[in-house]
């Protein structure tokens, strides 16, 4: 079950997308934002093809 609506799940890839291309983990970025759940992490990473 995804629990981010569209619009946060939007913001939160362009956010993961941006720091992924600055050199992080994905991971290091997941730490980050201890608020996601795991689903809401499997959606970001569905939507960044990671």
């Amino acid at each position: 079950m995804k629990t981010l609506s569209a619009l946060k799940l939007k913001i939160m890839v362009r956010a993961f997308r941006i720091r992924i291309k600055n050199g992080e983990a994905f991971e290091d970025i997941a730490s980050d934002y201890p608020a996601l759940t795991t689903d809401d992490l499997e959606a970001i990473r569905e939507a960044l093809n990671v």
